[in-house]
């Protein structure tokens, strides 16, 4: 499993209009005769001012992301960055606030609030999303291994996969993603269920920079356990380019496939 698979399943139609991408210098040049794209990328994102996600997001009012319902509004890349800029995570009293590199774990049903929620937490936590049809047992190995702080999931999935129990066993925060019945598809709430005395900081944390852990991705363990494997801001824009670069992406290419692509439809001048 590689980068590509930051939003697990995940398909959605999208469009394309042209605008200005906080990444496109990296358009204006190409590497020497013998060097690595990769590294030829890392060292010109290095000797940028872009130090965050938040810094390579558009926030233009061109739209980023269609649901495939089509009575729900889409999202636009203006949108995404005001959300992504002022988003926070609630807690309970007894627990201490997320902070850098927190691994925080994504269990949700393919959409855009899972599209949302990735690009969110991946800001300023260690996002580690895991399939959402995934069985109790599984999930209880996975969290154990990574020594998740938080699960982000739906209700109906906590049930399911019993995840009070797994709370108690980690004493990680349970946060229940809740879409926004109006507006914009993928936008949504936070809530902590059965507590009344959340707290909801009065701004984020401190966003990754480049060499933070912003996804926690485990190896399929076909041959033998799972493996986990952190990939840095970083490495998750290189990545990305690289992805821009071999495959020509143009403002005007529509992307209906969200795994050949993932964050390149956000950060480039393709829509999602």
């Amino acid at each position: 499993m590689t980068f590509f698979d930051i939003a697990l399943e995940i398909r959605i139609p999208i469009d394309a209009h042209t605008m200005v991408s906080p990444l496109s210098f990296l358009d204006a040049s190409a590497p020497q005769p013998g060097s690595s794209l990769g590294d030829f990328f890392s060292d010109a994102i290095s000797h940028s001012s872009i130090r965050t996600l938040v810094d390579c997001l558009c926030s233009s009012s061109d739209p980023a992301i269609y649901s495939p319902d089509t009575t729900r509004a889409l999202l636009l890349h203006s949108d995404i960055h005001a959300f992504v800029s002022n988003f926070v995570l609630p807690h309970s009293t007894h627990r201490a606030p997320l902070g850098p590199n927190d691994r925080v774990m994504v269990v949700l049903p393919a959409g855009p609030e899972n599209a949302l929620a990735l690009l969110a937490l991946g800001s300023y936590h260690s996002c580690a999303p895991v399939n959402a049809s995934c069985t109790a047992s599984e999930l209880q190995e996975d969290a154990l291994r990574l020594k998740a702080k938080a699960i982000v999931t739906t209700g109906e999935i906590e049930r399911r996969l019993n995840l009070q129990a797994l709370q108690e066993e980690l004493d990680c925060e349970i946060i229940h993603i809740i879409p926004r019945s109006l507006g914009p598809a993928g936008l949504f709430d936070l809530a902590i269920p059965d507590d009344n005395t959340v707290v909801i900081p009065s701004q984020p944390t401190k966003p990754h920079d480049l060499d933070d852990t912003s996804l926690i991705l485990h190896t399929s363990g076909t041959s033998g356990k799972k493996k986990v494997v952190r990939y840095s801001l970083r490495t998750l824009l290189v990545g990305t380019w690289c992805v821009v670069q071999s495959w020509g992406l143009k403002a005007n290419d529509i992307n209906c496939e969200w795994r050949l692509g993932r964050l390149a439809p956000i950060l480039k001048l393709v829509h999602q």
